[in-house]
C-alpha cells in the first residue's frame, strides 16, 4: 500500500513557502512601480519624442514673427562688353566686381497668419502634454491591476498552505487512530487524496504568482527573473456608498488629461481657420538694406608736385603784338582704388513699404479654409468621441463594482457557512459520527469559497480604485 510520507508533505510546503521567502529580495511599493513603468515604457519615450517635435515646432512659430536679416556677399567676374557698376559706363576691360551687404525684411501684417498659427502650436502643445499624461494614466491602471493580481496569488498560496497544513494535521490524526485500530485503515485514503489534491493548489497557486510576476516585470520592463517583493495593500471592505456614474462622469471631464485636450484641440482648430482666412487679407513688409560694392575697373586721381603750362585759346594783343594765353596746370595720374577703399566710400542704404493685396493666388486661401473647416469637425467629432469612450468606460466600471461587490458579499456569506459546516464535519469526524468523506467535501468547499472571496475582495479594491480615478485623476 503506497502512502504519502508526512515529512516530506511538510517540506514540500514549507519549501514552497521558503522559496518565494529567498527570491523577494527588494521591496517595492505601488506607487514605486507605476513611477518605474511610466520611466522604461517606450511607448510613453515615444509620445514626449513627438512632444519635443511639438515644442520645437512652437519655438519656431514664435521666431517667425522677428524680422528675417541675410547678408550678401556676390563676387564676379566678366569679359567682354558690360558695365562698370563704379562709373555706370560701358566697358571692355576685364572686371572683377563684388557686393557686400545686410537686407532685412518683417512682415508688419499678413492677416495675423503668423500670430494664428504661433497660438495654434501653443495650443497643441498644451494638448500633447495631456496626451503624455493620458499615455501614463493608462500604464497606471495597468500596473495597478497586474499589481493587484501579484498580490491575490499570494494570498491564494498562503490560503492553499493553510488547507494544507489543515489536511496534514487531520491526517497525523487519523494515522494515529488507525494505528489504535479505532478506525479502519481505509479512511486514511480520503485524507490523502485530499493531500494531494492541497499540494496541487498549492503548484497552482505558485505557477499563478510566477504568472502574474512576469506580467507586473513585463509593464516594468524588468527581466522575469529580477527578484523583487511587493508591499502589501490592505484591501478595504468594499462599500455600495458610491458616487452615481452621471456625476463622476462630469467630474472626469474636468480632471482627465483626455477631455482637456479634445477642448484644447478644438480650439487650435479655430486658430487654423483664422490663420487660414488671414490668406485673404493684405500683407504690409518692411524691408530694408545696406550694402556696398567694389570694381576692378574704379580709378582715382592723384595730383603730383610738378606743372605743365597748357596753351589756351585765347589771344591778346599788347604793343601791336598778338600773345597766346597760357595756364599752368598741375600735373596728376591715375591710380587702381584699392578693395577696402571702395567698400568704406560706397555705402548704399535703402528702407521701403511693400504692401502685397491678395487678387487670386490659384484659390489656395479657399481651400486652406476648407481644410481648416474639415479639421474644425474632425476636432469636434474627436471630442464626442472621447466623451462617450469616457461615459461608456465609467458605465462599465460601476457595473463591474456593483458585480464584484455582489459576488464578494455572497462569498462572505458563503465562507461564514461553510466554516460552521466545516466545524461541525471536524467535530463529527473527531468523534467518529461521520466518514471522511463528508469532511474532505465541506474542506473543499470552503477552501473554494475563501479563494474565491480573495478574488472578489481584491477586485472590489481595484473597481474602487478606477472610480475613484475617472473621479479625481488620481490614485489614491
Amino acid at each position: 500500500m503506497s502512502r504519502f510520507n508526512p515529512k516530506l508533505i511538510v517540506a514540500v510546503v514549507l519549501g514552497l513557502g521558503g522559496s518565494f521567502a529567498s527570491q523577494a529580495q527588494t521591496k517595492i511599493s505601488l506607487q514605486e512601480c507605476i513611477q518605474q513603468a511610466i520611466r522604461e515604457n517606450l511607448q510613453i519615450k515615444d509620445s514626449e519624442l513627438q512632444q519635443e517635435s511639438t515644442i520645437n515646432s512652437f519655438r519656431q512659430s514664435k521666431r517667425d514673427l522677428l524680422p528675417a536679416i541675410s547678408g550678401i556677399f556676390n563676387p564676379g567676374y566678366s569679359v567682354g562688353r558690360s558695365i562698370d557698376p563704379y562709373t555706370n559706363s560701358i566697358t571692355t576691360d576685364h572686371l572683377g566686381t563684388n557686393s557686400i551687404g545686410v537686407t532685412g525684411n518683417w512682415a508688419i501684417y499678413n492677416g495675423n497668419q503668423l500670430r494664428n498659427t504661433m497660438k495654434q502650436n501653443a495650443l497643441n502643445l498644451s494638448a500633447g502634454q495631456l496626451d503624455v499624461q493620458a499615455s501614463k494614466n493608462m500604464i497606471t491602471l495597468r500596473v495597478l491591476q497586474a499589481y493587484l493580481q501579484v498580490l491575490v496569488t499570494k494570498e491564494l498560496l498562503q490560503v492553499s498552505l493553510k488547507q494544507a497544513e489543515a489536511t496534514q494535521h487531520q491526517l497525523d490524526r487519523m494515522k494515529r487512530q488507525v494505528e489504535l485500530q479505532v478506525v479502519a485503515e481505509a479512511n486514511l485514503y480520503n485524507l490523502e487524496s485530499q493531500l494531494a489534491n492541497d499540494e496541487l493548489q498549492i503548484t497552482n497557486a505558485r505557477n499563478e504568482i510566477r504568472s502574474a510576476q512576469m506580467a507586473l516585470s513585463q509593464l516594468l520592463n524588468w527581466p522575469v527573473e529580477q527578484n523583487y517583493e511587493l508591499e502589501s495593500i490592505h484591501a478595504e471592505t468594499p462599500t455600495s456608498e458610491v458616487d452615481s456614474w452621471q456625476n463622476v462622469y462630469h467630474k472626469s471631464l474636468t480632471v482627465l488629461p483626455e477631455g482637456k485636450a479634445a477642448e484644447l484641440r478644438i480650439q487650435s482648430a479655430q486658430k487654423g481657420m483664422d490663420a487660414a482666412r488671414g490668406l485673404r487679407l493684405p500683407t504690409l513688409s518692411l524691408n530694408s538694406s545696406l550694402g556696398t560694392s567694389y570694381s576692378s575697373a574704379a580709378r582715382k586721381y592723384i595730383t603730383g608736385d610738378t606743372y605743365r603750362e597748357e596753351p589756351l585759346n585765347a589771344f591778346v594783343t599788347m604793343n601791336n603784338e598778338r600773345y597766346q594765353l597760357t595756364t599752368l596746370s598741375q600735373n596728376s595720374i591715375t591710380k587702381r582704388m584699392g578693395y577696402f577703399e571702395q567698400v568704406g566710400n560706397n555705402p548704399v542704404l535703402s528702407l521701403g513699404l511693400s504692401l502685397r493685396i491678395p487678387i487670386f493666388n490659384a484659390n489656395q486661401a479657399s481651400y486652406r479654409i476648407q481644410e481648416a473647416k474639415i479639421q474644425q469637425l474632425r476636432a469636434d467629432n474627436q471630442k464626442k468621441q472621447v466623451h462617450l469612450q469616457l461615459r461608456q468606460q465609467i458605465e462599465q466600471a460601476f457595473v463591474l463594482y456593483q458585480n464584484a461587490l455582489e459576488r464578494q458579499q455572497t462569498h462572505k456569506r458563503q465562507v461564514d457557512v461553510l466554516e460552521k459546516t466545516l466545524h461541525a464535519a471536524q467535530v463529527r469526524l473527531e468523534t467518529g459520527v461521520t466518514n471522511v468523506l463528508d469532511y474532505t467535501l465541506a474542506k473543499t468547499n470552503l477552501d473554494r469559497a475563501r479563494a474565491s472571496l480573495i478574488q472578489a475582495t481584491y477586485e472590489c479594491a481595484f473597481r474602487q480604485q478606477i472610480i475613484g480615478f475617472y473621479q479625481t485623476g488620481t490614485l489614491d
